[in-house]
């Protein structure tokens, strides 16, 4: 783990402090822990600035609308955080809101067996701890990704799709239909999504990292951190979307 500090949060103080542990299990030893439950955070401005990765569980379905609101707030207070959402009961619940309310990975892990959790939390947040950083830069000008010593030519309209998401990390369908300049009420989904794939692709095979993720029935986010643009900084990320 690349984290210098975590942010455990749980619905309440004994969840908290229950999920701390799994979390230490999981990191390592020199790793500053830290618990919060949703009572705490409910329309306070507390600040986490100090947190690299903040790791929220959510144990039952009528955790879900407070722990929107947190993800919310925690992202409009910390917009270079990583957040994680753990959901660890049986759900059928889809992940797009929580990526819409701003967090960036979340795995359901509703394991009876506390080996078999522990292993899939590990491995989740192992994978996911590594694109915490900005290797790769997108050169608009020159129309290509610079980055570990190699360079990557795109095409200008994969220029401006990754121009977009690096603005806003997170696009609908019809939003990158539009940055792609095609009829948003006509466009061929399915070419579209293959003109995606194909540079997701193409960045992965030349860098090793899948850094534009597909968010099912939505659109497609961009890892945090990955990727940034030569010449612009991102703009606030929209936290409450329609």
């Amino acid at each position: 783990m690349q984290f210098s500090n975590v942010l455990a949060i749980a619905r309440t103080q004994s969840k908290s402090e229950d999920f701390r542990e799994l979390i230490v299990r999981t990191v390592a030893d020199d790793l500053k822990v830290d618990t919060r439950y949703y009572e705490q955070l409910i329309d306070t401005q507390e600040s986490h600035a100090d947190y690299r990765a903040i790791i929220i569980e959510i144990d039952t379905p009528s955790a879900s609308s407070q722990t929107l609101d947190i993800i919310k707030n925690t992202r409009a207070n910390n917009p270079g955080c990583t957040i994680f959402v753990v959901i660890t009961f049986a759900s059928t619940l889809s992940k797009t809101k929580y990526y819409l309310a701003g967090a960036d990975y979340c795995i359901k892990v509703a394991e009876t067996s506390p080996e078999k959790k522990l292993s899939l939390f590990d491995e989740f947040l192992s994978a996911n701890a590594r694109l915490n950083r900005c290797g790769l830069v997108l050169d608009q000008d020159r129309m290509c990704i610079y980055g570990d010593g190699k360079k990557l030519e795109i095409s200008f309209v994969e220029m401006k799709v990754l121009e977009a998401l690096i603005q806003r990390r997170l696009l609908s369908h019809t939003e990158i239909a539009a940055v792609m300049g095609l009829n948003t009420k006509y466009y061929d989904s399915r070419a579209l999504e293959k003109s995606i794939s194909r540079l997701r692709s193409k960045i992965k095979a030349h860098y090793g990292d899948n850094i534009i993720q597909n968010i099912r029935g939505y659109g497609y986010k961009l890892s945090r951190g990955l990727i940034c643009a030569s010449y612009f900084q991102p703009a606030k990320e929209r936290s409450n979307r329609e």
